[in-house]
């Protein structure tokens, strides 16, 4: 049977990153959503490092039975921290296999909710969010995410107008995946009481707390759509702000009004989870929750740290590139849309060795700071 199997269609991420490699250092690499040093080593962060030494010393004595469906508490309640900061509202969460996995189990709760939702996607979206949608499955209706150049509400309000029945929103919050372009506080305050009004939920998708701008900050977009009274849920991942990527570690999360409610959200929680993973590796939760713990003052550093990197990044390639290339730069985050056709990406790759996807996504986080400026010359060079 399995020869009968169609030949599957590459994953377009990891098949021009391989290219990538294969280029060795003379190759710009700036595919996969990792931030790198100067080396181009994957960048661990020195708290993460500390946390990670004293769970590893801890190993000798540790029970390797089977766990808590839900996850160590001690991490929920680390993370609950940093989703939550001031605000005194009861959590519902899982732990998850990465961001990945929060927004499939996320995704399968609302199908739970209602069988027959359908979930709104703003376009450009992150590469993994629609083959999630599909796997769920949920119907999806994708909408625009930008009007001349900017993010725009607009798409989302004129979609919730064509949905007859049961409706969701997955929305980025923060750094968007790929274009780095985000919401404005306003916009979101805008839209919030929009979506109130069509009693739609919302799926918030925090890949990146703390790459934007401060932890709270970062946050806040969440509590301005939980306030419009609309049911949300969190999908959260400490990937990228803990530097933790081959370790898949994640949460999910959902606001409820009370205890029983939490209860009965963490119940259908462990049933998603039975009946994928049956429950989280351990060992990425017990590094974050060390972090938190112990060093979460030299953690929010280490974040404070990677931001002027990425800041000063975005501003070395603004410097380096044609005037047409500032605003789509303007973002924040790891990564940028660049406005280059995809005949010159092929071009690129061919003739420079630069290697970004099709659509002129480019990792600013995975190139080091001292050759964006030969990124810029090599683009010059295919764009005129």
């Amino acid at each position: 049977m399995l020869t009968h199997l169609p030949k599957p269609t590459p994953d377009p991420i990891f098949a021009i990153a391989a290219e990538a490699r294969k280029a060795g250092a003379e190759g710009i690499n700036a595919t996969i959503g990792m931030v790198m040093d100067e080396e181009g080593n994957t960048l661990v962060l020195p708290s993460v490092a500390k946390a990670a030494n004293i769970v590893s010393h801890e190993l000798k004595g540790r029970s390797f039975g089977y766990g808590h469906l839900l996850g160590l508490p001690e991490f929920r309640e680390g993370v609950h921290t940093l989703i939550l900061g001031d605000h005194a509202v009861p959590l519902a969460s899982i732990a998850t296999t990465g961001g990945t996995g929060a927004v499939a189990v996320n995704l399968r709760l609302l199908k739970k909710m209602h069988d027959d939702i359908t979930v709104i996607l703003p376009s450009p979206a992150w590469a993994n969010h629609l083959p999630l949608l599909k796997a769920t499955p949920v119907q999806s209706l994708e909408v625009p995410y930008f009007a001349d150049g900017l993010p725009t509400i607009e798409g989302i309000a004129e979609g919730l107008k064509k949905v007859k029945g049961p409706v969701a929103v997955l929305l980025q919050v923060g750094c968007h995946n790929p274009t780095g372009l985000d919401f404005t506080i306003d916009q979101w305050k805008e839209l919030a009481p929009i979506l109130a009004t069509h009693q739609c939920a919302a799926l918030l998708d925090l890949a990146y707390q703390g790459f934007s701008s401060t932890v709270e900050e970062d946050a806040e977009p969440l509590h301005i759509v939980r306030g419009s009274g609309i049911t949300t849920l969190v999908s959260w991942s400490a990937s990228k702000n803990h530097s933790l990527y081959s370790e898949r570690t994640g949460l999910a999360a959902a606001f409820v009004p009370d205890e029983e409610t939490k209860m009965t959200v963490e119940g259908h929680y462990s049933s998603i989870t039975r009946g994928i993973h049956s429950a989280a590796a351990t060992l990425g939760q017990s590094i974050v929750a060390a972090v938190q713990k112990q060093f979460k003052k030299e953690w929010l550093q280490d974040i404070a740290d990677v931001r002027v990197i990425l800041t000063a990044k975005r501003k070395a390639l603004i410097e380096a590139l044609p005037k047409k290339f500032e605003i789509s730069l303007k973002g924040h985050g790891m990564f940028a849309m660049l406005p280059i056709s995809e005949e010159n990406i092929i071009r690129l790759k061919n003739e420079e060795k630069v290697f970004m996807l099709h659509d002129g996504r480019i990792n600013i986080a995975g190139i080091p700071l001292l050759r964006m400026q030969e990124l810029g010359e090599r683009i010059r060079k295919v764009e005129g």
